[in-house]
Protein backbone atom coordinates (compact mmCIF):
# COMPACT_ATOMS: atom_id res chain seq x y z
CA UNK A 1 0.00 0.00 0.00
CA UNK A 2 1.34 3.30 -1.11
CA UNK A 3 1.59 6.11 1.68
CA UNK A 4 1.59 9.80 1.79
CA UNK A 5 2.60 11.67 4.92
CA UNK A 6 0.89 15.40 5.44
CA UNK A 7 1.20 18.17 8.10
CA UNK A 8 -1.51 20.98 8.27
CA UNK A 9 -4.31 17.96 7.69
CA UNK A 10 -6.75 18.76 10.03
CA UNK A 11 -8.20 21.32 7.53
CA UNK A 12 -7.99 23.19 4.04
CA UNK A 13 -6.37 21.48 1.40
CA UNK A 14 -4.51 19.25 3.65
CA UNK A 15 -7.51 17.61 5.27
CA UNK A 16 -9.02 17.51 1.51
CA UNK A 17 -5.88 16.27 -0.08
CA UNK A 18 -5.88 13.82 3.21
CA UNK A 19 -9.48 12.25 2.07
CA UNK A 20 -8.56 11.94 -1.57
CA UNK A 21 -5.53 9.67 -1.48
CA UNK A 22 -7.57 7.56 1.73
CA UNK A 23 -10.28 7.21 -1.27
CA UNK A 24 -7.61 5.95 -3.41
CA UNK A 25 -6.72 3.51 -1.77
CA UNK A 26 -3.22 4.63 0.13
CA UNK A 27 -2.42 5.28 3.51
CA UNK A 28 -2.56 8.23 5.00
CA UNK A 29 -0.37 9.59 7.92
CA UNK A 30 -2.46 12.34 8.50
CA UNK A 31 -0.56 15.25 10.98
CA UNK A 32 -2.07 18.20 13.16
CA UNK A 33 -1.17 20.19 16.01
CA UNK A 34 -4.24 19.06 17.60
CA UNK A 35 -4.87 15.36 16.76
CA UNK A 36 -8.43 15.89 18.51
CA UNK A 37 -9.37 17.62 15.28
CA UNK A 38 -8.70 15.07 13.21
CA UNK A 39 -11.49 12.33 15.03
CA UNK A 40 -13.69 12.43 11.81
CA UNK A 41 -10.93 12.32 9.53
CA UNK A 42 -9.25 9.02 11.42
CA UNK A 43 -13.00 7.33 10.61
CA UNK A 44 -11.78 6.73 7.11
CA UNK A 45 -10.14 3.66 5.61
CA UNK A 46 -6.06 3.72 6.45
CA UNK A 47 -6.09 7.00 7.85
CA UNK A 48 -3.56 7.17 10.77
CA UNK A 49 -3.49 10.37 12.96
CA UNK A 50 -0.13 11.71 14.40
CA UNK A 51 0.59 14.51 16.70
CA UNK A 52 2.86 17.64 14.95
CA UNK A 53 3.53 21.19 15.37
CA UNK A 54 6.07 22.15 13.41
CA UNK A 55 7.14 24.91 15.43
CA UNK A 56 8.41 22.02 17.89
CA UNK A 57 11.75 20.39 16.08
CA UNK A 58 11.68 17.67 18.81
CA UNK A 59 8.09 16.64 17.97
CA UNK A 60 9.23 17.15 14.32
CA UNK A 61 11.94 14.24 14.69
CA UNK A 62 10.01 12.16 17.10
CA UNK A 63 6.59 12.20 14.71
CA UNK A 64 8.86 11.95 11.28
CA UNK A 65 10.92 9.11 12.86
CA UNK A 66 8.38 7.71 14.44
CA UNK A 67 6.28 7.06 10.68
CA UNK A 68 9.62 6.59 8.69
CA UNK A 69 10.05 3.73 11.06
CA UNK A 70 6.52 2.11 10.68
CA UNK A 71 5.66 3.02 6.57
CA UNK A 72 7.62 2.90 3.38
CA UNK A 73 6.57 6.53 2.77
CA UNK A 74 6.04 7.30 -0.83
CA UNK A 75 5.28 11.02 -0.81
CA UNK A 76 5.73 13.99 1.69
CA UNK A 77 2.98 16.86 1.61
CA UNK A 78 4.63 19.70 3.33
CA UNK A 79 1.54 21.74 3.82
CA UNK A 80 1.51 22.97 7.40
CA UNK A 81 1.27 26.96 6.94
CA UNK A 82 -0.73 30.26 7.68
CA UNK A 83 -0.21 33.83 6.35
CA UNK A 84 0.18 37.55 8.17
CA UNK A 85 -0.86 40.54 6.29
CA UNK A 86 -0.12 44.15 7.01
CA UNK A 87 2.31 47.01 6.46
CA UNK A 88 5.26 45.69 6.94
CA UNK A 89 5.74 48.68 9.19
CA UNK A 90 3.39 47.41 11.39
CA UNK A 91 4.28 44.30 12.00
CA UNK A 92 5.40 42.97 15.70
CA UNK A 93 8.60 41.02 15.33
CA UNK A 94 7.55 38.10 17.28
CA UNK A 95 5.06 37.82 14.76
CA UNK A 96 7.20 37.89 11.82
CA UNK A 97 9.59 35.13 13.60
CA UNK A 98 6.55 33.05 14.53
CA UNK A 99 5.13 32.67 11.12
CA UNK A 100 8.81 32.19 9.13
CA UNK A 101 8.96 29.10 12.46
CA UNK A 102 5.62 27.95 10.94
CA UNK A 103 6.27 28.16 6.83
CA UNK A 104 9.81 28.66 6.46
CA UNK A 105 11.59 26.77 9.23
CA UNK A 106 8.85 23.85 9.73
CA UNK A 107 8.94 23.22 6.34
CA UNK A 108 12.92 22.43 6.05
CA UNK A 109 12.88 20.92 9.43
CA UNK A 110 10.19 18.63 8.18
CA UNK A 111 11.44 17.99 4.36
CA UNK A 112 15.15 17.23 6.00
CA UNK A 113 13.68 13.89 7.99
CA UNK A 114 12.61 12.87 4.72
CA UNK A 115 15.29 13.05 2.47
CA UNK A 116 17.65 10.23 3.62
CA UNK A 117 14.67 8.11 3.44
CA UNK A 118 13.82 8.94 -0.16
CA UNK A 119 17.90 8.74 -1.19
CA UNK A 120 17.67 5.49 0.14
CA UNK A 121 14.57 4.32 -1.47
CA UNK A 122 15.66 5.99 -4.61
CA UNK A 123 12.24 7.09 -5.36
CA UNK A 124 9.02 9.14 -4.13
CA UNK A 125 8.26 12.66 -4.25
CA UNK A 126 8.41 15.84 -1.41
CA UNK A 127 5.94 17.89 -2.41
CA UNK A 128 5.73 21.52 -0.72
CA UNK A 129 2.37 23.92 -0.53
CA UNK A 130 3.78 27.53 -1.48
CA UNK A 131 1.70 29.97 -2.73
CA UNK A 132 1.32 32.17 -5.95
CA UNK A 133 2.61 35.40 -3.61
CA UNK A 134 5.27 33.26 -3.80
CA UNK A 135 5.72 34.59 -7.61
CA UNK A 136 3.30 37.71 -7.37
CA UNK A 137 3.72 40.50 -5.05
CA UNK A 138 1.44 41.93 -3.66
CA UNK A 139 0.90 45.25 -0.91
CA UNK A 140 0.76 43.91 3.14
CA UNK A 141 2.09 40.77 1.74
CA UNK A 142 5.53 41.47 2.42
CA UNK A 143 6.72 38.78 5.22
CA UNK A 144 3.91 36.32 3.74
CA UNK A 145 5.37 36.52 0.31
CA UNK A 146 8.81 36.57 1.72
CA UNK A 147 8.02 33.36 3.75
CA UNK A 148 6.43 31.61 0.55
CA UNK A 149 9.50 32.52 -1.79
CA UNK A 150 12.08 31.02 0.67
CA UNK A 151 9.73 27.75 0.58
CA UNK A 152 9.43 28.00 -3.31
CA UNK A 153 13.84 28.60 -3.68
CA UNK A 154 13.57 25.78 -0.96
CA UNK A 155 11.94 23.04 -3.30
CA UNK A 156 13.21 24.38 -6.26
CA UNK A 157 16.65 24.06 -4.91
CA UNK A 158 16.22 20.66 -3.48
CA UNK A 159 14.85 19.48 -7.31
CA UNK A 160 18.60 19.55 -8.18
CA UNK A 161 19.61 17.63 -5.16
CA UNK A 162 17.19 14.53 -5.20
CA UNK A 163 16.68 14.66 -9.17
CA UNK A 164 20.19 12.16 -9.20
CA UNK A 165 18.18 9.84 -6.32
CA UNK A 166 15.08 9.50 -8.78
CA UNK A 167 12.91 12.05 -5.92
CA UNK A 168 10.64 13.71 -7.33
CA UNK A 169 10.55 17.51 -5.97
CA UNK A 170 7.28 19.56 -6.50
CA UNK A 171 5.86 22.97 -5.36
CA UNK A 172 2.27 23.25 -4.80
CA UNK A 173 1.14 26.74 -5.70
CA UNK A 174 -2.67 27.81 -4.25
CA UNK A 175 -3.61 31.10 -5.46
CA UNK A 176 -6.88 32.08 -3.21
CA UNK A 177 -8.84 29.06 -2.04
CA UNK A 178 -11.95 28.50 0.06
CA UNK A 179 -10.97 27.26 2.87
CA UNK A 180 -10.51 28.69 6.85
CA UNK A 181 -6.79 29.73 5.99
CA UNK A 182 -5.85 31.30 8.78
CA UNK A 183 -4.61 34.75 8.59
CA UNK A 184 -4.36 35.89 12.50
CA UNK A 185 -3.07 39.42 11.61
CA UNK A 186 -5.50 41.01 8.56
CA UNK A 187 -4.88 45.12 8.76
CA UNK A 188 -5.70 46.64 5.79
CA UNK A 189 -5.40 50.17 7.24
CA UNK A 190 -4.66 53.28 4.66
CA UNK A 191 -4.68 49.95 1.95
CA UNK A 192 -8.39 49.42 1.91
CA UNK A 193 -9.04 49.83 -2.16
CA UNK A 194 -5.83 47.82 -3.04
CA UNK A 195 -7.01 45.24 -0.44
CA UNK A 196 -10.34 45.04 -2.25
CA UNK A 197 -9.03 45.19 -5.57
CA UNK A 198 -6.18 42.50 -4.53
CA UNK A 199 -9.17 40.18 -3.67
CA UNK A 200 -11.03 40.73 -7.23
CA UNK A 201 -7.75 39.93 -8.93
CA UNK A 202 -6.93 37.21 -6.96
CA UNK A 203 -10.52 35.70 -7.59
CA UNK A 204 -10.53 36.74 -11.31
CA UNK A 205 -13.94 38.14 -10.80
CA UNK A 206 -15.38 35.07 -9.67
CA UNK A 207 -17.71 35.43 -6.34
CA UNK A 208 -15.92 32.67 -4.62
CA UNK A 209 -12.41 31.41 -4.66
CA UNK A 210 -11.90 27.50 -6.03
CA UNK A 211 -12.56 24.95 -3.32
CA UNK A 212 -9.62 22.65 -1.92
CA UNK A 213 -11.09 19.91 -3.80
CA UNK A 214 -9.55 21.07 -6.39
CA UNK A 215 -6.11 21.89 -4.76
CA UNK A 216 -6.31 18.28 -3.90
CA UNK A 217 -6.94 16.67 -7.12
CA UNK A 218 -3.68 18.40 -8.54
CA UNK A 219 -1.81 17.08 -5.68
CA UNK A 220 -3.21 13.81 -6.08
CA UNK A 221 -1.46 14.70 -9.50
CA UNK A 222 1.75 15.82 -9.17
CA UNK A 223 2.39 12.70 -7.06
CA UNK A 224 1.11 10.11 -9.67
CA UNK A 225 1.93 11.72 -12.61
CA UNK A 226 5.62 11.14 -13.12
CA UNK A 227 6.80 13.93 -14.89
CA UNK A 228 9.54 15.63 -14.53
CA UNK A 229 7.49 19.16 -12.97
CA UNK A 230 7.88 21.48 -10.68
CA UNK A 231 5.39 24.14 -10.43
CA UNK A 232 1.67 23.27 -10.17
CA UNK A 233 -0.19 25.81 -9.46
CA UNK A 234 -3.21 24.39 -7.51
CA UNK A 235 -6.20 25.34 -9.45
CA UNK A 236 -7.83 26.91 -13.17
CA UNK A 237 -7.75 30.50 -11.65
CA UNK A 238 -4.44 30.23 -10.12
CA UNK A 239 -3.10 28.43 -13.45
CA UNK A 240 -4.24 31.42 -15.46
CA UNK A 241 -3.04 34.33 -12.92
CA UNK A 242 0.66 32.32 -12.89
CA UNK A 243 0.51 32.31 -16.60
CA UNK A 244 -0.16 35.93 -17.31
CA UNK A 245 2.41 36.85 -14.69
CA UNK A 246 5.18 34.66 -15.72
CA UNK A 247 4.84 35.37 -19.50
CA UNK A 248 4.98 39.06 -18.60
CA UNK A 249 7.76 41.56 -18.08
CA UNK A 250 8.27 42.25 -14.76
CA UNK A 251 9.11 46.37 -15.19
CA UNK A 252 6.03 47.03 -17.26
CA UNK A 253 3.47 44.38 -15.05
CA UNK A 254 4.16 46.01 -12.00
CA UNK A 255 3.18 49.43 -13.90
CA UNK A 256 0.14 47.72 -14.91
CA UNK A 257 -0.60 45.87 -11.48
CA UNK A 258 0.20 49.18 -9.37
CA UNK A 259 -2.60 50.90 -11.69
CA UNK A 260 -5.26 48.07 -11.01
CA UNK A 261 -4.89 47.79 -7.29
CA UNK A 262 -4.62 51.35 -6.83
CA UNK A 263 -6.03 53.46 -9.61
CA UNK A 264 -8.71 51.71 -10.36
Amino acid sequence: MKTIFITGASSGIGLETAKLFSQKGWRVIATMRNPAKGADLAKMPNVVIMPLDVTDPSQIRETCQKALQAYDIDVLLSNAGYAIMAPLERLPENEIRKMFDTDVIGSILVTQQFIPHFKKRRKGAILTTTSLAAFIAFPRDGVYGAAKRAQQSMVESLYYELKPYGVAVKAMIPGGTKTNFQIPINDKVGYEKAAENQREFVSDGNPEFPGPEEAAEIIWQAATDGKDQVRYPTDSVCQKLYDQYINSNYEAFKISFYKRLFES
